[in-house]
This record gives structure tokens, sequence and C-alpha cells, in this order.
């Protein structure tokens, strides 16, 4: 088995261990998203970070999650999740992105205009495509004390659509999910 491979395994099974599929289907509507399951879920907001916590009170199953709007429509367009996966000893985000993205070129990764980072997409649902990728230390140090971080895609016309993610509450929505 590949490296890849592997490692591409270990970020589906953390993907499931964060919810996000359900994260996803919830996407386009905050009220859906409070519904099912709620009652199991414990909801902390950090600014503009959203963490969720079982109330089993397992931290390691904590992931802190923020909707990102689309800059034309105001409609949701993106979900950004961060979690600590236990299979991995760092962090993994993962980005659900809607149908319809060109798959080849990625999902880029900027904060504060530094040089951007590339990551592919793993799988395509019906709720979206989804890039995971690990946070090595020098990126979390960067999101922790940056301002903001902007999500490059490739739309279907081949036109790049830039999305920002707000940073505010990024580092205590962390320290809340942190093992």
């Amino acid at each position: 088995m590949s490296r890849a491979f592997r490692f591409s395994a270990v970020l589906l099974c953390a993907a499931s261990l964060f919810g996000v599929v359900g994260v996803a289907a919830a996407q386009n509507s905050n009220a859906a998203a409070g519904k099912s399951g709620q009652n199991n879920v414990k909801i902390t907001h950090y600014d503009d970070w959203e963490v969720r916590c079982p109330k089993s009170g397992k931290k390691n199953e904590c992931e802190m999650t923020q909707l990102v709007k689309s800059p034309d429509s105001g409609k949701p367009i993106m979900r950004v999740v961060m979690g600590y996966p236990p299979q991995i000893n760092t962090a993994a985000m993962i980005f659900i992105l809607p149908l319809g993205t060109r798959l080849a070129p990625g999902v880029q990764l900027s904060v504060d205009g530094d040089q951007p980072r590339r990551f592919p997409f793993q799988i395509c649902l019906e709720q979206g495509c989804r890039a995971d990728f690990p946070i090595k230390n020098s990126l979390l140090n960067k999101l922790k004390h940056g301002h903001t971080a902007q999500v490059t895609i490739v739309g279907p016309k081949g036109d790049q659509i830039k999305l920002k993610v707000s940073l505010s509450g990024f580092t205590d929505a962390n320290n809340a999910i942190a093992q």
C-alpha cells in the first residue's frame, strides 16, 4: 500500500470521525444543522469559528468549523473543518466545496498573502467535493497568528474563485479542541 494511499485512507477515516458528511449536508441550511443530533453535540462559538463536541466529553472527537459564504451571492459555498484525529499526530483540515469545482487544480490555501500551499481533492460526494490535508506546525502557527486565510479554487468555467476564511477566534477554537 503506497504512503499516499495510506494517508488518504487515514484522512477519510478522520473525516468520518469529524462527521463532515453530516456537516456538509447541512451546509445549505443552518436550521437543518441544528435539528439532527444537536442534543448530542455541544456547540461553542469563538468569534467566526464554531467548536462542536460530543456531550460525552471526549475532546479528541471535537472539531472546529466555519461556513464560508460566496462573495458574490452571500450563499454558503464552503465548509472548513479542523480537528485532531487520533490516527495522526497533528491537526487535519478538511475543505468541503460545491460540485462543479474543477478538481485537477486542487485547492490553494494562503495565510495573510503568503505563498499558497496546494492540496488535492480526495473525493466528491452528493454533499460536495472534499480536500483533506494534515496541518504542519509551521502552518498551524501561521493560522493562529494570522488575520485572514484565502482558499482559491477553479470554478466550472475555469475562473479562479477566491474565498476568505476569517481567522478571528481560530486560536481559541484550536485551543478548545487540541489534544
